[in-house]
């Protein structure tokens, strides 16, 4: 994962020396140079994989920290929400947190520097529940998605893939709920929500509103409409600031009312009748 990370901004970054593990910088290394220290995992979701923590720590030669912003900048630019792949066909994304602490002046090797922190989001089978991928209701909403956005985006149910495109949608089941409408009629509730991932924010942000006017004017999303079945929309909420891979930026909530199955009585065989009059 470190290979991959390092290879990717050497290719952005021609200016960059080199990349570095943190045992293998030392002070007389040209700058400008980048260290990468990589963190523990952790479990996220069934359909994001697992969580790192990386941070990547840009060395300029000690002189003006607007030029450690510059190469932040490129640093973001190169990896943040970017789809890399590892030596072994690993698929991760990185998203970017922040800055890890203060600016940074080190005078034994005549540098400054400041610490970033960038989220690994490694797509690959974890031990947890796993995501709900073969709903009809899920597939329906993947189907109408695909037909109802550009046809450059990709769309998926219920996990991301490993190679997963760019841009891209994927559903995933939330919550189900299913509440008597009397003894005749029931109504199934379901909430989906939607992780949307583009080439840059723009496009994300682009891929967020379109999807939201799509659900809005359609009201009903069709479940079968060979045999006239749909699901209404209701409840739609969009946050375009929520992280695209852990949280999505889209929830809906899809029902559906169904009748009670009716149960045939047996027929009368026969009715055996006496009489107490005397």
């Amino acid at each position: 994962m470190r290979n991959a990370i390092r290879e990717r901004l050497l290719a952005a970054i021609p200016e960059l020396k080199d990349v570095y593990e943190p045992h293998a910088a030392e002070a007389k290394s040209e700058k400008p140079y980048v260290v990468v220290l990589q963190g523990q995992d952790s479990d996220e979701s069934p359909w994001v994989g697992f969580r790192r923590i990386v941070e990547v720590w840009p060395y300029v030669s000690r002189s003006t920290f607007e030029k450690v912003d510059a190469l932040a900048g490129k640093i973001i630019a190169a990896l943040d929400k970017q789809l890399l792949t590892t030596e072994a066909g690993e698929v991760f994304s990185c998203i970017y947190l922040g800055s890890s602490g203060q600016d940074v002046v080190d005078e034994d090797w005549d540098a400054i520097t400041r610490g970033m922190q960038f989220a690994v989001m490694a797509l690959q089978p974890v031990n947890t529940t796993a995501a709900i991928s073969n709903d009809p209701w899920l597939s329906a909403l993947a189907e109408w998605t695909q037909s109802s956005i550009a046809p450059e985006w990709a769309v998926y149910s219920g996990l991301w893939p490993l190679g997963y495109a760019r841009p891209a949608v994927m559903w995933r089941v939330t919550g189900i709920d299913v509440q008597s409408m009397g003894r005749a009629v029931y109504e199934v509730k379901k909430r989906f929500t939607a992780h949307i991932i583009g080439a840059d924010t723009n496009q994300e942000h682009g891929g967020v509103l379109k999807l939201v006017e799509e659900l809005g004017n359609a009201i009903k999303v069709p479940l079968d409409e060979s045999d006239r079945r749909y699901m209404t929309v209701s409840d739609l909420r969009a946050n375009i600031s929520a992280d695209p891979i852990a949280e999505g930026q889209i929830t809906v909530t899809l029902r559906r009312r169904t009748a009670r199955p009716t149960e045939e009585a047996p027929v009368i065989q026969s009715v055996n009748f006496k009489s107490d009059m005397r």
